[in-house]
């Protein structure tokens, strides 16, 4: 299973981790339920109290370990965790005219002051320091949304998205730039609008969004500037 395909991610404080998709859930559910089964089942069966009491709880820790074991299987490496350090800045994109050798110089420069090259595709290459990402795509890649820059600010959650959403973009009569609001889900949720000079101003709550086992940081590279 591709990383791009995770059921669980870190939780944002502590260590351990959080379903994210219907199978995460499914899994944290059947854990949680069997034990009750297993109850109800041996009541049913007229197993004396303790002996039902004794299957039950002995069932807990083994039902652990494998929920534990499949977190380690479907979900993103866990890590100990109190909030997310980051700078408020998400990520820059930067549209290049001659993407092959404008990728040559980012190896150069960033990877030499300790950033990582996470993704390298024909419509974009990313660099991240673990907080913020740098996004070079080629201009004819993204003549669509008729803006050469892109500039995404973290917000913590995604309430805060709908409140600059309302109290700020709203009333002061700015359009989302893809008209129809904030857009997304628990992973990457987001709202845009046209700044001056073309800039396009990104608002975004996506708690892992650098993080190696994110989706977006998993797709297969099938771009090669040394080629």
């Amino acid at each position: 299973m591709k990383k791009n395909k995770l059921w669980f991610r870190r939780k944002t404080y502590g260590w351990g981790w959080t379903p994210i998709t219907w199978e995460g859930w499914l899994v944290t559910f059947i854990v949680l339920v069997i034990p009750l089964c297993i109850r109800l089942t041996a009541k049913a069966l007229d197993v004396e109290r303790a002996t039902q009491y004794f299957y039950t709880w002995a069932s807990v820790p083994m039902l652990l370990m494998a929920l534990v074991l499949i977190c380690f299987r479907y979900g993103e490496k866990p890590k100990w965790q109190w909030g997310l350090k980051r700078t408020k800045i998400a990520h820059i994109d930067l549209v290049v005219s001659n993407y092959k050798d404008s990728v040559r110089f980012y190896d150069l420069i960033l990877i030499s002051l300790g950033w990582e090259k996470l993704v390298s595709r024909l419509e974009y290459t990313s660099y991240t320091d673990g907080t913020l990402k740098i996004i070079i795509m080629p201009a004819q890649g993204v003549e669509k949304f008729k803006s050469p820059k892109t500039l995404a600010f973290y917000a913590e959650t995604k309430e805060i998205v709908d409140d600059f959403y309302r109290e700020v973009m709203l009333k002061n009569n700015m359009s989302a730039f893809n008209g129809t609001g904030a857009v997304g889900d628990n992973n990457y949720y987001s709202v845009q609008l046209a700044g001056p000079d073309q800039v396009i101003i990104e608002v975004m709550y996506s708690p892992f969004y650098c993080d190696k086992e994110f989706a977006l940081n998993n797709l297969d590279n099938n771009f090669n500037p040394y080629a």
